[in-house]
């Protein structure tokens, strides 16, 4: 595979693309107020079904330009490490499943949501139990991802500097806001609050990650160089 800048720029592009998909269906996945008000939640659940349903699509292109993202960089990284490049690829597909099966447990959560509206009163506790327990498995699962999303980001960090595709500040940043993600995703899994600005921080590193490469493409230059 010939890389040149435009390899990069097209890698920018599919992770613009990721980023405005999984973007879009967090601003509208709407799971949230269950520890609250879980009537209210499940109201919701139903009321918002069709946005809920968009945003569970939304993510999963998300999770799918990902993983070509992965396959795509494959022969890239292989020219550094096999074994790196099988473990980017690996946790992409990783992800996607973990993925999946959050987006089905939202699902199940729609449907709950939408047969409580013919529940009776006697009814409506066991609902509300399955609600909580399928919203609770929803979040560790989103927490898992996380840990697995700054695995993967680091791997792809460390292999492009190493192949001299991306600099060296950038490389660093970007293992430096993985760390923070990763942190955070556990601290969460350990039921220890953490702000929300330890997730915030690697939105503006991807930011400027893919601003980096639409415009600068890959320093095709040093990677020649070195090979």
């Amino acid at each position: 595979m010939q890389i040149t800048k435009n390899t990069g720029r097209i890698v920018g592009l599919l992770f613009l693309l990721a980023a405005i998909a999984g973007g879009w269906g967090t601003s509208i996945r709407g799971l949230s107020g269950a520890r609250d008000n879980i009537v209210a939640f499940l109201n919701s659940l139903a009321e918002n079904a069709s946005q809920m349903k968009l945003a569970i699509g939304l993510d999963m292109l998300g999770s799918a330009i990902a993983v070509f993202i992965a396959i795509y960089l494959y022969p890239i990284i292989k020219k550094y490490s096999t074994r790196l490049a099988i473990a980017y690829v690996g946790i992409g597909l990783v992800n996607f499943t973990i993925i999946t099966i959050s987006n089905v447990i939202h699902w199940s959560l729609i449907s709950l949501g939408v047969n409580y509206m013919d529940t009776t009163a006697s009814e409506a506790p066991h609902f509300a139990t399955l609600a909580i327990m399928h919203y609770e498995a929803y979040y560790w699962a989103h927490f898992l991802l996380l840990m697995c999303y700054a695995i993967g980001g680091s791997v792809l960090y460390y292999s492009l500097f190493k192949i001299k595709l991306i600099p060296l500040w950038l490389a660093v940043w970007g293992l430096l806001a993985s760390s923070i993600v990763f942190a955070g995703g556990a601290l969460q899994l350990a039921d220890i609050p953490v702000s929300f600005y330890l997730f915030v921080q690697n939105g503006v590193f991807v930011l400027a990650f893919i601003g980096y490469l639409l415009v600068m493409g890959f320093r095709t230059e040093k990677y020649y160089a070195l090979n």
